[in-house]
């Protein structure tokens, strides 16, 4: 699987909810299983910044 940064950056933050979703933004994986496996390691969490503005 290969991620441009900016697919990183949705990823680590849980923006792919679905692999419909990250195949709509241009993920590409090799198996529909690899995929699955990359939405479901962050897709349970919510987005979390430890720094404060």
């Amino acid at each position: 699987m290969a991620l441009t940064r900016r697919q990183l950056a949705v990823w680590y933050a849980g923006g792919y909810w679905s692999t419909t979703s990250a195949r709509m933004a241009g993920v590409h994986a090799v198996s529909e299983k690899a995929l699955a496996a990359l939405v479901r390691s962050t897709a349970q969490f919510e987005p979390w910044l430890p720094d404060h503005f």
